[in-house]
């Protein structure tokens, strides 16, 4: 009889064990919650944004009973209709156990959209969680993707010719990304100021550029004197506008008088403000040149010094 104790202590422990599994809710039918969504923008082109969607899942209690599934679906907040949907698995969550599904989901470059993630498991709905994003057409083409920034643009006039002025626009750009940028070219455009009418426009070339360094291009416009300019700068990389700025030049500026609130115009020579010639003004915008070695310095001091010694002497013979 001694013998039968320990057999019956042990199913007695088993059963104490299973009642608290039971009680603990182990072996009841889980609880999965979407507990978080994260958004990126995986690529952007002119017309698609491929998005790439993050489901965090927690199953709060209880045993999965097979593979959890999420649907991720993007409604367009406009119409309302199911613009995309994918659906990939999340896994085995086991006992109060958690996981993460990435999903990649396409949708126009347009509009807003509300992001439906729900599980399921072995077909039946466990939760659900959303998230909306807006304005999908102010992010940025992949292509368009550049560090580079227009710090400042200066006009000169170089040369006025009978009705024609010849304005020289010296631009900087600035490179405030990690890594040097690509060439590129530029397309500069004069407008008149009212008419928006092209009077002139040209296109170069600019050499990379250095990381947190400044580059300045020079370019000569000729237009029409005495009319006021909007100069469009376009940054052009692999066929496609990835920057733009503009300023102003008006070569017949106009002014508000306060006592009758009338709007006149200002004559002005616009031969005038072309600098002398040789100065500094009418010189290519300038370029970090290499400094001298200063290994060369020293030999020209010591000719310098024995020029004057040899001319001292030279007068004390005379004398």
């Amino acid at each position: 009889m001694n013998s039968r104790f320990p057999s019956v202590a042990l199913l007695l422990i088993l059963l104490c064990l299973g009642s608290m599994v039971i009680g603990a809710g182990c072996l009841k039918d889980s609880s999965v919650s979407v507990t978080g969504i994260t958004v990126g923008a995986e690529k952007v082109t002119g017309g698609e944004v491929t998005l790439n969607v993050t489901t965090d899942l927690q199953n709060y209690y209880g045993v999965s009973s097979g593979i959890s599934r999420v649907q991720l679906k993007a409604y367009d907040t406009g119409s309302g209709l199911v613009a995309a949907e994918v659906t990939n698995d999340a896994g085995f969550l086991g006992i109060r156990g958690s996981g993460s599904v990435s999903q990649s989901i396409v949708l126009p470059r347009k509009g807003s959209y509300r992001l439906v993630c729900t599980v399921f498991e072995n077909g039946q709905r466990k939760g659900q969680g959303e998230m909306t994003v807006y304005n999908l057409e102010r992010l940025t083409p992949d292509s368009q993707q550049t560090g580079l920034s227009i710090s400042d643009i200066d006009f000169l006039v170089q040369k006025v010719s009978g009705d024609r002025a010849e304005i020289r626009t010296d631009i900087y750009f600035t490179n405030n990304g990690a890594a040097p940028s690509d060439p590129f070219d530029i397309e500069v455009k004069a407008k008149e100021e009212d008419a928006r009418l092209l009077a002139d426009k040209q296109r170069v070339s600019v050499a990379s550029i250095r990381p947190d360094a400044t580059r300045v291009s020079s370019v000569s416009l000729s237009v029409p004197d005495q009319y006021n300019y909007v100069v469009e700068v376009l940054v052009w990389k692999n066929d496609t506008i990835v920057k733009r700025g503009e300023g102003n030049v008006r070569l017949r500026p106009g002014m508000t008088v306060d006592k009758d609130t009338q709007f006149v115009t200002k004559q002005i020579e616009t031969s005038k403000f072309v600098p002398a010639s040789g100065s500094v003004m009418m010189a290519p915008a300038p370029y970090p040149q290499p400094t001298q070695s200063p290994g060369f310095a020293a030999p020209l001091v010591i000719i310098a010094l024995g020029s004057l010694a040899m001319i001292a002497h030279l007068r004390g013979w005379r004398r």
